[in-house]
C-alpha cells in the first residue's frame, strides 16, 4: 500500500474527458477549491466540440467557432486551478474503494470522486456530419427517446446491434428504415421476415456518405456499392450504429453500469451505480447532446461531486 501511495498522484476529483462537459466539471470543481485533474486522450482539450465551425446556440455568443470556445473554456479551467493533461488515455479504472484509481499509459492517479465526461460511446461510420448529435443525429435510443417519439427515423448500421435498435425504435418512432451500411449486417431470412412484420424497410447495397440539413428535416446521402451514383433519403432523425468505442470496455470492467450501446446509466444528479462516480454530457444516459447542455451538465455533476465529498450523499 505504501508503494502504491508513492506511485499515485492524489486529487480530490478526477474528470475523464476534456470536452465541454469535462471542462465545465473541471472548472467548477476547481472553483470549489477541490484538487482537480482533467485527463483526455486527445492532443488538445475540447473534444468533438472543438471541430464545430460555428456555434450559434451558446449563451453570450451570437456565433463562435467550437475551437475558440473550447480554448476559452480550457484557459478558464486552468486559471481556476484545474490541472489538464492531454494525450493521456485512461486504460483502467478501479472505482470501488474510497480512493478511485485511474490509470493511464503514463501515470496512476487517485481521487475521492470520479467524473466521466468521455463523450458519445459509439464509433460512428465515417459519414460527414454524423457527429452532430442533437442536430438530427442520434446514437442511443434510451438517451434520445424524447426526440424520436413520432419521428421518421433512418438507422444506418455496420454491426448487428443496428437490427436490434431498429426493432426497438418501432415502439416510439413513426417510421423506421434500416440501411445495411456496406452490407455488413449479414441479415438472414428470419431477420428479414421480422423486419418486414414490424414495417421496417431494409436498404442494402449502399454506403452512408453524408448527413445534410437541419432539424427537423434531414437528408441522408447514400452511394450504391461499386457505383458513383448517389441518392438522398429524407427523414427527421439519422440514427447511427457503428459499434462501441474501446473505453466502454474499461467502464464495464470497472462495473460501472452502461446501456447496451455504452452510455453510462445515471440518475437525476449524475450519479452512477458506483458510489463517488458520476457521469456528465453525451456519455451519460440523459439528453445532453449539445454544447450548452453538456456544459450545464458538467456544472451540475461537479456540484453533485462536491456534495458527495462534503456530506457523503
Amino acid at each position: 500500500m505504501q508503494e502504491m501511495a508513492e506511485l499515485t498522484k492524489a486529487y480530490d476529483v478526477i474528470v475523464v474527458g476534456a470536452g465541454p462537459a469535462g471542462l465545465a466539471a473541471g472548472l467548477h470543481s476547481a472553483l470549489f477549491d477541490l484538487r482537480t485533474l482533467v485527463v483526455d486522450a486527445g492532443e488538445k482539450a475540447g473534444g468533438m466540440a472543438a471541430k464545430a465551425r460555428g456555434l450559434e446556440n451558446y449563451p453570450g455568443f451570437y456565433r463562435i467557432s467550437g475551437r475558440r470556445l473550447m480554448e476559452r473554456m480550457t484557459l478558464q479551467a486552468r486559471k481556476a486551478g484545474a490541472e489538464i493533461h492531454t494525450s493521456e488515455v485512461v486504460v483502467n479504472l478501479s472505482p470501488d474503494n474510497d480512493k478511485k484509481i485511474a490509470r493511464t499509459q503514463l501515470e496512476t492517479y487517485s481521487a475521492r470522486a470520479l467524473i466521466l465526461a468521455t463523450g458519445d460511446s459509439m464509433k460512428g461510420l465515417g459519414m460527414k456530419w454524423e457527429t452532430w448529435i442533437g442536430g438530427g443525429v442520434a446514437y442511443c435510443a434510451e438517451c434520445s427517446a424524447p426526440f424520436l417519439m413520432g419521428r421518421d427515423v433512418i438507422v444506418v448500421g455496420a454491426c448487428q446491434e443496428a437490427v436490434h435498435e431498429a426493432l426497438r425504435l418501432t415502439k416510439t418512432a413513426k417510421r423506421v428504415r434500416l440501411v445495411d451500411h456496406a452490407n455488413t449486417l449479414a441479415v438472414g431470412e428470419r431477420t428479414r421476415r421480422k423486419l418486414a412484420r414490424e414495417g421496417i424497410r431494409l436498404i442494402e447495397d449502399c454506403v452512408g456518405i453524408e448527413i445534410k440539413g437541419k432539424p427537423p428535416l434531414k437528408r441522408l446521402v447514400l452511394r450504391r456499392i461499386g457505383e458513383s451514383s448517389r441518392k438522398e433519403l429524407r427523414t427527421n432523425i439519422v440514427f447511427v450504429v457503428g459499434g462501441v468505442k474501446p473505453f466502454v470496455s474499461v467502464l464495464r470492467q470497472a462495473r460501472i453500469g452502461t446501456h447496451r450501446l455504452g452510455c453510462v446509466v445515471v440518475d437525476e444528479l449524475g450519479r452512477t451505480n458506483v458510489s463517488g462516480v458520476f457521469a456528465a454530457g453525451a456519455c451519460a444516459s440523459t439528453v445532453r447532446d449539445t454544447v450548452p447542455a453538456c456544459t450545464g451538465d458538467g456544472t451540475n455533476v461537479a456540484t453533485s461531486a462536491r456534495l458527495f465529498l462534503k456530506y457523503g450523499c
